[in-house]
């Protein structure tokens, strides 16, 4: 007898649950409607559709992926990040809902913005939010990875914002000097130390991209390279929002307050209480 969707539902939770998933019915929930073509919603209403077999051959790989670790933001090809939708692939980290904050105060800190870069951009998702919210910004992104960047061109044009929003290629600051300036400059650096990036979960070690994530030895390493470079490209009074490790923010403002001189620094709480965003402002 041909296997129902209840049935294929409830055998895949089995399967996710055994292998370790901490959410086994809503990914398989996601992993069938994403193979189905459908929302979650809509499988309610078909639970008891029998499923042909070439369905089946859509759902046994995905299940099958997951099963094994992979993030379910790669099997579905997608993330939603400040109520927008992001492509995401093994090239670029998943957006985190934690970053967010960063994109909220930028645009509460800086609406009167003109010129805004997303240094490091990976997937986008902090540009494209805050030019998304702000009709008159343009922002640049920058990205070393040539794939990285390509999956930020690809969520510009998703979103229509490419008449605002340019994707550069490079190592930080240095693809816009002589572009600025820029009064408002954002950036998610890679901030997990080697030694944590060893002994991270393998959902996230074993998929998602090291050069993002992995900061060197003491977890400061790429602020180090990106910090000297802001003076250059940035408007005098402009506003520098970092996303950090809460153990090391303090760390991180005390690095940014040695190579920038002379500049005011706040450290901005996250939705749980820890320090998660340094804000540094510019004479």
């Amino acid at each position: 007898m041909p296997l129902t969707l209840l049935e294929v539902l409830r055998r895949s939770t089995r399967h996710l649950a055994a292998s370790g998933s901490e959410t086994p019915r809503l990914d398989a929930e996601l992993i069938l409607a994403h193979a189905l073509g459908v929302d979650r919603i809509s499988l309610y209403v078909q639970f008891e559709r029998p499923l042909a077999e070439e369905e089946l051959a859509l759902i046994r790989p995905l299940l099958a992926a997951r099963a094994q670790g992979r993030p379910m933001a790669y099997l579905l090809g997608r993330r939603e990040f400040f109520g927008l939708d992001f492509a995401v692939d093994e090239r670029v980290l998943i957006p985190r809902p934690e970053s967010e904050l960063l994109v909220g105060l930028a645009i509460r800190l800086r609406p009167d913005a003109e010129r805004a870069a997303d240094l490091g951009c990976g997937s986008g998702c902090l540009g494209i939010a805050m030019a998304a919210s702000l009709p008159r910004l343009r922002c640049d992104l920058v990205e070393l990875d040539p794939g990285a960047a390509a999956v930020a061109s690809q969520n510009v044009a998703h979103h229509n914002l490419d008449e605002r929003v340019r994707v550069r290629e490079g190592s930080w600051a240095e693809p816009l000097e002589g572009l600025g300036p820029y009064q408002l400059l954002v950036s998610n650096p890679p901030y997990v130390t080697t030694s944590e990036w060893e002994r991270l979960d393998r959902t996230v070690r074993d998929f998602e991209p090291r050069r993002a994530l992995d900061g060197g030895e003491d977890g400061l390493g790429p602020y180090r390279e990106l910090l000297p470079q802001l003076p250059g490209v940035a408007a005098p009074g402009a506003t520098i929002l970092l996303e950090g490790d809460p153990r090391r923010l303090g760390s991180l403002e005390r690095l940014a307050q040695e190579l920038l001189g002379g500049v005011a620094t706040l450290r901005h709480l996250d939705l749980v209480g820890r320090e998660r965003v340094l804000e540094v402002r510019l004479p």
